[in-house]
């Protein structure tokens, strides 16, 4: 495969051929043209459980075939690799845009799924890291975890970018978790109450400047008293992206992202991108 094309800043694409992978190439492929950007396809064989050598990189080979010629109106280098997974996408997303993988492999790079690789990558990787799967709802709403903290604001800004390309609504999600309301002995209110209208309004402000910088697109908020996982999760249901920062626990509290954001990787329903 020819690889001595290197323009700046590709989108990353880990390919094994499997249907997952034809969606996460697909994925990237509207992203590419989105953004102006060139893909870097990368097909991988673990050397540490493959003996097999040249037919390993001849099978890599067969797996890329046509994807250059399919996506020929994109800026696309295809190569095949032999090493360890996880050393080798980080290796290569040193130098790029983001990260795209499929939520399933199979072969011997099985371990590129929603486990090991991925949740690795999205702990490690220097940029955005999307995880694709099929999309159950058909509704074009991208909902990102909101926490105050600096990963949760780069999370907003990547959707409201991808909301102004695409004609998405950005839903601005804080949830924390909550016991069952307690009463203020002095001004018999009830304090979960209290708190809701406080996180509201820090909500609110945390998303101020975003509706300046982008005002075409359609920017909604929501604080909920739920667990993030679960909330997260249940709103990816008829979504169709769920953002969120690689760590966080900003002013909010309650919202410790580095754990949710490896919880709704996991769990989620639709694509997740986990930006930095």
């Amino acid at each position: 495969m020819d690889t001595t094309r290197t323009p700046t800043r590709r989108i990353l694409v880990a390919y094994d051929g499997s249907p997952e992978a034809e969606l996460a190439l697909g994925w990237a492929a509207e992203e590419a043209r989105g953004t102006g950007r060139g893909l870097h396809v990368v097909a991988i064989d673990d050397a540490l459980t493959s003996p097999w050598g040249a037919e390993t990189v001849h099978r890599g080979e067969e797996a890329l075939a046509g994807i250059e010629k399919t996506l020929g109106d994109l800026d696309v280098v295809a190569e095949t690799r032999v090493g360890h997974v996880t050393g080798e996408l980080l290796g290569a997303a040193a130098s790029a845009d983001q990260v795209v993988v499929g939520s399933r492999g199979h072969g011997r790079a099985e371990d590129l799924l929603v486990g090991s690789v991925s949740q690795h990558l999205a702990r490690h990787a220097p940029c955005p890291v999307v995880v694709v799967r099929p999309t159950r709802g058909s509704d074009p709403r991208i909902v990102v975890g909101v926490d105050g903290s600096s990963a949760s604001s780069a999370a907003l800004e990547y959707a409201c970018r991808r909301a102004e390309r695409t004609g998405a609504r950005v839903v601005a999600l804080h949830a924390w978790r909550t016991h069952a309301p307690s009463t203020d002995v002095f001004s018999s209110d009830p304090r979960a109450l209290k708190g809701l209208a406080h996180r509201e309004v820090l909500l609110a402000e945390s998303i101020a400047g975003l509706r300046v910088d982008h005002p075409d697109v359609f920017l909604e908020q929501e604080a909920v008293p739920v667990a993030p996982v679960p909330c997260l999760v249940d709103a990816s249901h008829d979504a169709s992206l769920v953002v969120v920062g690689s760590h966080g626990l900003g002013f909010f509290g309650g919202l410790l992202l580095g754990s949710v954001s490896q919880a709704v990787l996991q769990r989620a329903e639709c694509p997740v991108a986990v930006v930095r």
